[in-house]
């Protein structure tokens, strides 16, 4: 290709005499021609922009994060097969249609043992103490000794006449305790694929900010 621009040293050329030659090299070459020269001389730029988007996109997902709530944080102990699915469902059954509540389940805990009779080790017990003591678990799904172990602590966990009203503890007198209510034979649980070879205790917390959602959460567990 003879053009009058090659007959200067390119370090003499204007912006625009380089950016003419450029053109007329791209405009001789084949389609893979193309893309191997860009892809050669150009990957680092290539590179640049694609990280500044990635990093726009980050950016912007991160402050649109902030707009999220969470409306109701269920953590099961020993759910790592379950189906957070789940949680969706629960959201329509509710009616909540909109898409800045989030209703999270946690099932990243496990203890050595369904009915928890064995020593849970240490990550998972840091993981439990982080849920409580950041305040952000609303609600457990554990074994017993999970449970009577919060329970024994005055006034930490809410009241299943307080949480369901004094008409629903009656109706299900066999399976409400003072503050927990017995899920292991919830039916929509096993859908989602929990398993249990023991008790399971459904628990809330007293600094929950979302009782009425985790009284609907108890309900919609105990539909048929």
């Amino acid at each position: 290709m003879d053009t009058k621009y090659q007959k200067k040293h390119e370090s003499d050329m204007t912006s625009k005499e380089k950016r003419e030659l450029e053109r007329q090299k791209l405009s001789s070459m084949t389609g893979k021609e193309k893309a191997e020269y860009i892809l050669t001389y150009y990957k680092m730029h290539i590179a640049v922009l694609v990280g500044a988007v990635a990093l726009i996109i980050g950016i912007v997902m991160w402050i649109d994060s902030f707009q999220n709530e969470t409306v109701l944080y269920a953590a099961v102990i020993n759910g790592g097969e379950m189906d957070s699915r789940m949680m969706e469902h629960f959201q329509a059954y509710r009616g909540d249609d909109n898409r800045r509540h989030k209703y999270v389940l946690d099932t990243s805990v496990a203890s050595l043992s369904q009915d928890g009779s064995g020593q849970m080790d240490y990550a998972n017990r840091m993981k439990i103490v982080t849920l409580v003591g950041a305040n952000t678990a609303d609600l457990f799904i554990c074994p017993e000794s999970i449970y009577q172990e919060y329970s024994k602590e005055e006034n930490f966990l809410v009241p299943a006449e307080q949480l369901l009203g004094a008409e629903f503890t009656a109706a299900h007198a066999d399976i409400c305790e003072k503050d927990a209510v017995r899920v292991e034979n919830s039916e929509m649980l096993e859908r989602y694929g929990y398993q249990s070879s023991g008790p399971a205790y459904l628990i809330v917390f007293q600094y929950s900010g979302q009782q009425e959602a985790a009284a609907d959460f108890v309900k919609f567990l105990l539909e048929e």
